[in-house]
């Protein structure tokens, strides 16, 4: 993964295309120290993201949480499951079932249609960047950058990462942010970052 830092703007390549995503494997992903570089800022009461083993999948771990079951019902309808099992590495910034629950009345059942699957996909890859990408590397590509740091998703549109004092906030196309309230959890496909809000595209 290569990293590229512009005037205000961190741009790493994106993925080909979904269909695509059966290269051959990565290394194997670093442990992160992005912990002790940004405060994860986690709330109490709110289940930790574990990875099941050393050699758990994005799509595994999203499976063993309890409180990541809204995600994991909606990487299923979008068909996504097969590629967070698959080689990647991918690095995911995951909605805790909280953050569903701050959208709009219907806005899940909805998107939860056969009809809507399109517009389910969109949002489910905005929130995944290809590539392994630790909270300390987006803290100190923040701050090269003057503030903030733009990634490239999956999805094809652009999130933007700042520092809030000692919390990473990930800031979307509309204007609104989600907190890393559990960064750095390492997979064997690539990292996971919790976070407190669903994130949309433009």
């Amino acid at each position: 993964m290569v990293i590229r830092t512009t005037r205000n703007a961190l741009l790493i390549a994106a993925a080909a295309a979904l269909a695509s995503c059966g290269s051959e494997n990565e290394a194997d992903a670093p442990a992160g120290n992005g912990a002790a570089a940004v405060d994860a800022g986690a709330e109490a009461g709110n289940p930790a993201l574990v990875p099941a083993s050393a050699d758990s999948t994005i799509a595994e771990t999203l499976g063993g949480s309890a409180d990541h079951s809204s995600l994991l019902a909606a990487v299923r309808a979008a068909g996504l499951e097969a590629t967070l099992a698959g080689p990647g590495p991918y690095t995911v910034f995951a909605p805790a079932n909280g953050a569903f629950q701050k959208l709009p009345a219907g806005t899940v059942d909805t998107l939860m249609k056969p009809e809507e699957k399109s517009r389910l996909t969109t949002i489910l890859t905005y929130h995944i960047v290809p590539g392994v990408v630790t909270v300390a590397d987006l803290a100190k590509a923040a701050e090269a950058a003057g503030g903030t740091a733009e990634l490239a998703t999956l999805g094809g549109g652009n999130l933007k990462v700042s520092r809030s004092g000692d919390v990473l906030v990930v800031t979307d196309a509309a204007g609104g942010q989600a907190r890393v309230t559990q960064p750095d959890l390492v997979q064997s496909n690539g990292m996971v970052h919790v976070v407190d809000a669903v994130l949309m595209p433009s």
